[in-house]
């Protein structure tokens, strides 16, 4: 089986403080495609240690602890301790053999060849561990010691008498997880001495599936299942093999002809789609092998002699639908859910069905009704599935919910201009999503040590799709969510969504913002509290930032803790005020002022304080936060669909330029040569054609750049009034680099 969640987890420490949104334009992690497999007829978790867990409880009661796991050394220390306290020497005993046994003298370093010392060494350890299980004459820990002496005999490749150890006393032994993994070893010391197909069931039969993969690599075609199936119809083996072969159509489908996976484009070749193929272990399948296998599956069901024809008609069902056949997988997938078949197996057809669901039926109020119990159903299968210990950040059912909603719900609504349905759908996924995983906001807020909470609010699909809503839409989203929709899908959606008044009405307030609707934006900027404004990730910038101190007259600092959750950490500042409605009101007090000012020093003057708050509510401005929740060092233009500060910045620099006042003029000088908008001054960077890199130490210059032409009046002023000119102007190295090449 290829692996079931293939996104990149959470990413650095910047994206922990400021929670940048996937759409800022920022360096971030891939976002899931939401593309995980359909087809699960056994826990993920089985694909990962086998037994681990089950041993693991015991330490956890020994020591009181349910997180407790003695494969690590810390575990190992309080399990040692406690023994000592308690002078429980038996115990001691036998964890000293076990860590022996777990230790790196026998468990070798995957990425090391051992030398000739190391495998003489790890030799004499298993050899003295073979002779303490021998000698040991209690029965507290017999089935530990009797699981031991298998493993000495089995590193010690004595396969034989490992055997008939297990014949002769593990297959006595009372049921237990020691007697399983002694079992689980036997399987192994029947692959290696030849019964391969003995070996094979056993796996199949423990679903230690990790094992079976690579047993039955040579199987994993149609000529493999119809091998399998010919000889033994019933096999264990057959549920992996066709699970793994369902899922390996769906992997071709979504790389080949979706080209969905991590980091994929519009440029990608077939050998970045084999490559992937190889990286995930997935096997390539053809439209016309798995037509091959529907109808090898139908004569499976028709024959009668599977026991189990819910997981052969499931399959054909999920094929169907990856061929997108959707009524075809309707008719399939409704047969499927009545034939006999585990739980998991029946579990796995109605699920598929419902998936498919969203594809072949008419979207009415009867469907969402429909829809609505099979989506409950969903949740309570996936709050099953999560009470294993090892699964991975999400469950099957969890990964059937995300497609449904991701890659058909949502498209589909937005399509049909049900926006409201599609944006309650995605906030309801949003949060409750499990912890740590992609986008649950809620779940994964971390503490400062002043008690303020940072969250991840402002990234994730659900953001994404509110920032790409029309304003008039978003305002609408925000009245629907304070009445309970009739709609039954709706309504499911809508008590586990996101209904914060002060969230949206921010959301509304800094879009009016962006786009220099000040006044507009007011109103809603009023309602938001500041106990909200001080739970966000920007509020230490805006907190300890003043919009109206000129960018470039400097860089205000910000007080951060190295770490979130760092102890010794500075106290960070509250905000007191509402720092975006008090930049509203006052551009607004500010432009209206101007406006109604004739030419004059006194207007020059009031166009420089503009440019002043203009610049820094612009994504060069130290109060970037203004206009949006997130900040990257890659941003190098404003977002699409705001209005772009910078260059009303420069326009009104442009004025206040022209003033008779000295200061006021060398200050609109120095800061039209600070700004950069479009090209700089000089070129940064390697250069293709001439093969070299260029900096401020080798300049290649761009004296057709708005910048450029500032530098050169910036240089001339100096030059003119050299005894005048303030400090941040002499000592200023860039223009002293600058007049050097004039």
């Amino acid at each position: 089986m290829v692996t079931f969640k293939r996104f990149i987890g959470i990413g650095s420490l910047l994206t922990a403080l400021l929670a940048i949104s996937l759409s800022a334009g920022a360096c971030v992690p891939e976002a899931p495609r939401h593309n995980n497999y359909l087809f699960s007829v056994f826990n993920r978790s089985l694909m990962s240690d086998r037994f681990t867990d089950a041993t693991d409880k015991y330490w956890q009661q020994y020591l009181g602890n349910p997180d407790a796991q003695y494969r690590w050394d810390v575990c190992r220390d309080e399990v040692m301790k406690k023994a000592r306290r308690q002078k429980d020497a038996e115990l001691l005993g036998y964890c000293r053999s076990l860590n022996a046994y777990i230790g790196s003298d026998v468990n070798f370093n995957a990425w090391d060849y051992p030398t000739r010392q190391k495998i003489a060494r790890r030799n004499a350890v298993l050899h003295n561990l073979l002779q303490t299980s021998k000698i040991y004459q209690g029965k507290r820990f017999r089935a530990q010691y009797n699981l031991l002496r298998m493993r000495a005999l089995f590193g010690l490749k004595r396969y034989q008498e490992a055997m008939t150890f297990w014949t002769s006393t593990g297959q006595r032994m009372q049921p237990s997880v020691y007697r399983d993994m002694m079992r689980n070893l036997y399987a192994g010391c029947l692959w290696r001495t030849g019964r391969r197909d003995q070996a094979i069931e056993i796996y199949a039969a423990q679903q230690d599936y990790q094992s079976l993969k690579y047993c039955v690599r040579g199987y994993r075609s149609l000529a493999g299942i119809q091998k399998v199936y010919s000889t033994r119809p019933n096999s264990a083996t057959l549920v992996y093999l066709v699970q793994d072969f369902v899922n390996n159509v769906q992997e071709t489908m979504d790389v080949y002809e979706l080209n969905s996976f991590p980091y994929a484009d519009y440029n990608n070749t077939s050998k970045d789609h084999d490559e992937w193929m190889k990286e995930t272990d997935a096997k390539k399948v053809t439209t016309t092998e798995a037509n091959r296998f529907i109808d090898f599956a139908r004569g499976v069901v028709a024959q009668g002699k599977t026991s189990v024809p819910c997981l052969w008609q499931t399959a054909i069902g999920c094929l169907e639908h990856q061929l997108r056949r959707y009524d075809k997988a309707k008719e399939d997938l409704a047969k499927a859910m009545k034939l006999a078949g585990t739980p998991r197996m029946k579990d796995n057809a109605r699920a598929i069905y419902a998936a498919n669901s969203v594809f072949s039926e008419q979207h009415n109020v009867t469907y969402d009704k429909w829809l609505t119990g099979e989506m409950r159903w969903l949740d309570a299968k996936s709050a099953e599935d999560r009470k294993s210990l090892t699964l991975y950040e999400t469950d099957h059912y969890r990964d059937v919910e995300e497609r449904m909603v991701y890659n058909g719900l949502v498209p589909m609504f937005m399509a049909a201009g049900r926006t409201n349905a599609a944006l309650v759908l995605l906030s309801r996924m949003n949060d409750t999503a499990p912890d740590f995983s992609e986008c649950n906001a809620r779940a994964v807020n971390f503490e400062t040590d002043d008690d303020t909470k940072g969250n991840w609010d402002y990234q994730g699909f659900y953001f994404d799709a509110l920032s790409k809503t029309p304003l008039d839409s978003l305002k609408a989203y925000s009245a629907y969510l304070r009445k309970q929709p009739a709609d039954s899908l709706e309504h499911y959606a809508w008590q586990q969504a996101y209904r914060d008044a002060n969230y949206y009405n921010d959301l509304i307030g800094t879009r009016l913002l962006a786009q220099a609707r000040f006044a507009e934006a007011i109103p809603y900027l009023e309602k938001v509290g500041l106990d909200f404004l001080n739970t966000q990730n920007i509020a230490p910038y805006a907190a300890q930032r003043d919009y109206n101190k000129e960018r470039w007259m400097g860089k205000q600092r910000v007080a951060l803790p190295e770490y979130p959750i760092d102890e010794k950490s500075t106290r960070l500042p509250r905000l007191t005020v509402n720092r975006k409605l008090q930049y509203c009101r006052d551009m607004v007090s500010l432009i209206q002022q101007y406006d109604l000012m004739r030419p004059s020093e006194e207007r020059m003057r009031k166009a420089y304080k503009l440019a002043t708050l203009w610049y820094q509510g612009s994504y060069e401005g130290d109060c970037w936060w203004m206009k949006q929740y997130g900040i990257s060092t890659m941003q190098d233009s404003t977002a699409v669909g705001t209005e772009d500060f910078v260059a009303k910045a420069i326009s009104l620099l442009g004025e206040s330029v022209r003033s008779n006042d000295f200061t006021l003029r060398e200050k609109s000088l120095y800061a039209l040569a600070f700004i950069r908008h479009g090209d700089p001054w000089f070129f940064s960077g390697w250069d293709d054609k001439t093969q070299k890199y260029y900096d401020l130490d080798d300049l290649r210059l761009l004296p057709h750049s708005r910048q450029y032409k500032a530098m050169a009046s910036l240089a001339a002023f100096w030059k003119e009034n050299a005894p005048r000119v303030d400090n941040f102007v002499s000592t200023c190295d860039i223009l002293k680099r600058f007049c050097k090449i004039q």
